[in-house]
């Protein structure tokens, strides 16, 4: 166990004293890869082993070792996991020693081409007792070649039953289908092509992130169009005979292009506001004012489709004059009904002629 010990530590020391020896640009995304590792492991001191039908406790330290094989997949640049199995031995006070095995998966997540972290579950059984693991641990990797990967690690695992254990350990990996590029041929150098810019937006090929762009909008310096928020408002406004509800002749357009806007932005509603002129008791014009607000709402639902739940409508009676009714032709105005309704989009910058 303590040549295993030495091994690891020295491997840590070694690394720490290369640096970037072995270092070169690789990346194993969406490579498989197997290998060995070995590592001593430090038993919690409340673990105990069954050896002859007698309870034994550990010598303590890192006074247990292990070996045995890893297979894993990199799917990302950054993510990977691991399967592995470990043959595990400890040392027992007054007594030989116990064995075991170790079984588990990790998540493995790149920090940097050289330093990663992982976190797994495992089950761990020694000397015939077994507990269930979460482990984390780092660890430190060298890309020997195109195929080969030493790595160093160290981990902490927490079982169920409030067993706390650490280790270290060291390894290699072959990644499968990993082959050294040949050197390029010699080439005659080459005359360098003028810059391309197809679509004519002033944004070279090389460049363009956004290709087959329209020449009539402005572009930014990716070659995509620029947009601008832009409010659009529609309005409604009809006007109604003295003392009547019923929507005039020739309105009925004006309601139309009210629902036909309703149908461009489903995201709005409607509010129809009934009015009227200062003719008569309030509370009447009241019920007048209501009464027109809802004939043309009840028009877009009927006559144009609009769903019911995006109308209402609300009267005023002669409270809200929008002139003064100092004359038949003032009051006329009044006697209306009143819609708005605003939504702002994004629109392409056109270029300016």
């Amino acid at each position: 166990m303590n040549r295993i010990a030495a091994v690891s530590f020295a491997v840590i020391a070694g690394l720490s004293v290369t640096g970037t020896a072995f270092a070169q640009a690789s990346s194993n995304e969406g490579q498989w890869y197997v290998g060995p590792r070995l590592g001593p492991l430090g038993t919690d001191s409340d673990r105990v082993a069954i050896d002859n039908n007698q309870l034994r406790t550990f010598k303590g330290g890192f006074d247990s070792a292990f070996y045995g094989l890893e297979a894993g997949f990199q799917f990302t640049p950054e993510w990977g996991y691991r399967l592995y199995y470990d043959y595990l031995r400890g040392d027992l006070e007054n007594a030989d020693s116990a064995t075991g095995q170790v079984y588990g998966v990790d998540l493995l997540y790149n920090f940097t081409e050289s330093v990663y972290g992982s976190i797994g579950i495992n089950n761990t059984e020694l000397g015939d007792i077994s507990n269930r693991f979460l482990r984390v641990g780092a660890g430190y990797r060298e890309q020997l070649n195109n195929n080969w990967q030493l790595f160093v690690e160290g981990g902490v695992q927490q079982s169920d039953g409030d067993l706390t254990e650490f280790l270290l350990m060291t390894g290699l990996r072959y990644y499968f289908g990993k082959s050294a590029s040949p050197a390029p041929a010699p080439t005659a150098p080459a005359q360098e092509a003028a810059p391309v810019d197809s679509d004519g937006d002033g944004v070279v090929d090389s460049k363009d992130r956004c290709p087959n762009t329209q020449p009539t909008y402005k572009v930014d310096e990716y070659g995509c169009v620029m947009y601008t928020n832009e409010t659009i408002t529609h309005e409604l406004m009809i006007n109604f005979a003295f003392d009547s509800a019923v929507i005039p002749a020739g309105e009925k357009d004006e309601i139309q292009d009210t629902a036909e806007f309703l149908k461009e932005y489903p995201q709005l509603d409607i509010r129809i506001e009934g009015h009227t002129d200062s003719i008569g008791t309030v509370e009447y014009n009241q019920g007048l004012s209501e009464r027109r607000a809802r004939s043309v709402g009840d028009s877009l639902i009927s006559d144009f489709g609009i769903e019911q739940e995006r109308v209402s409508t609300v009267g005023y009676s002669e409270n809200r004059p929008l002139v003064p009714n100092t004359s038949p032709e003032n009051r006329a105005k009044n006697r209306r009904i009143e819609a708005k309704m605003s939504v702002t989009k994004e629109v392409p910058v056109k270029e300016d002629n």
